[in-house]
């Protein structure tokens, strides 16, 4: 199962960009950018060196 969170906010609150007519694209409900994790070990990976590099 793949866990999909805004790759500008991070937020998983996103939602079909206009009702999968466009393909798999989703919208962030603050922003417009989406980034796909293949579970939540990756999204988790990609936190910590996010939080790492700062």
């Amino acid at each position: 199962m793949a866990i999909e969170v805004c790759s500008n906010c991070f937020s998983p609150r996103i939602a079909p960009y206009m009702g999968y007519e466009t393909g798999k694209r989703f919208i962030c409900q603050d922003c417009d950018v989406t980034i796909e994790f293949q579970n939540i070990e990756a999204l988790v990976a990609f936190l910590q060196e996010r939080r790492d590099a700062s």
